[in-house]
């Protein structure tokens, strides 16, 4: 069971606490600083207008450990942040954006730089490590080299080969950024490549100097993100269009995907031996609240089991209730600590 994986329904597959807040370029208070880094879809790749991601507070996750199952924090030790040599126990803050990663933590700066200039380590073919040989023996790794420095506070690393990196990282005070080149194609059948020093940039400005976020450009998104708890994740969806619309997913009730729908997110927050869960519904307007449709929508995932194959959300929760308030849905459940995995 992966009960902190955002799945409202099907809905769920389309697709980190005031210490933190000194940590994160951009301030904010806990997870809620996401706002800060969040930019639109389609502001590099022009094909790319919904949204989807997740914010995950690792350490306060793991600060939880006595309360949850071994096998839950063997499980998120498994996240792997590759050539950076950044652990996930000192990660407080881990955000997917549309085109990277933002990183946030008390791991060592100067340590990452190094990792990340550090020749490729060839691995010997036919290991435990490495049991079939995979890739020749190759490590994977790939070595960087300081290319750049932005904003003051940010030193920008690009791969050594090819001449062109389709990959960058920006590291910062205590914040690694990483980024990827954006092709598009034109209607003539010609590309356009948005270099990955040009995207980490602008990232850094989303994030920093308060450019182009999405917070202040869309009413959903920002009625969404102010509604969410604060927690150790957070997971949210922002449509292109909404649900039922010309252009829009249509409506699919049990699914979480209701009429007039245009964002939603889940919000997960460890408080001792209970978790509670928050699913939180945006709708383009208040007469398209329909409680009426929230409960049906619960009632089609608060039984059974929650995994790959019945994804019901809302099976191993109880004191289960509902709130509507203005354009947005609410629904609230609890779950013990020791059943959940980030």
């Amino acid at each position: 069971m992966r009960m902190g994986a955002a799945a409202l329904g099907a809905v769920g597959s389309l697709s980190g606490c005031s210490a933190v807040q000194d940590l994160i370029p951009g301030g904010g208070g806990g997870l809620g600083s996401y706002t800060n880094w969040v930019y639109a879809s389609d502001t590099y790749d022009n094909d790319d207008a919904t949204l989807s991601t997740t914010v995950s507070g690792y350490s306060k996750f793991f600060s939880s450990s006595g309360k949850l199952s071994e096998s839950a924090v063997r499980s998120a030790k498994q996240t792997r942040y590759p050539n950076t040599g950044i652990e996930v126990e000192d990660v407080a803050f881990d955000m997917g954006v549309p085109d990277g990663r933002v990183i946030s933590g008390s791991f060592d700066t100067e340590s990452v730089k190094a990792e990340l200039t550090a020749s490729p380590v060839d691995l010997p073919t036919d290991t435990p490590e490495n049991p079939e040989g995979i890739g020749g023996g190759g490590s994977g790794s790939v070595e960087y080299e300081s290319d750049s420095t932005y904003n003051d506070n940010y030193e920008i690393f690009v791969q050594s080969e090819p001449d062109t990196s389709p990959v960058a990282y920006a590291v910062g005070n205590g914040t690694v950024i990483r980024a990827e080149e954006v092709t598009n194609q034109s209607e003539d059948g010609g590309t356009s490549v948005t270099e990955a020093t040009e995207v980490v940039e602008g990232i850094i400005d989303t994030g920093t100097n308060g450019s182009d976020r999405l917070v202040d450009s869309n009413d959903g998104f920002s009625t969404l993100t102010s509604t969410l708890n604060d927690g150790v994740r957070i997971s949210l969806d922002v449509l292109s269009s909404e649900v039922g619309s010309d252009d829009g997913p249509s409506e699919y009730i049990s699914n979480g995907l209701f009429e007039g729908l245009v964002a939603y997110g889940q919000a997960d927050s460890i408080n001792g031996n209970t978790t509670q869960m928050q699913f939180v519904f945006v709708f383009d307007s208040e007469g398209d609240v329909s409680e009426g449709d929230i409960q049906e929508w619960v009632e089609a995932n608060d039984s059974g089991q929650d995994d790959f194959e019945t994804n019901n959300p809302l099976a191993e929760l109880s004191n289960i209730s509902v709130n509507t308030d203005s354009n947005t849905a609410t629904v609230t459940g609890e779950l013990d600590t020791i059943e959940y995995y980030i």
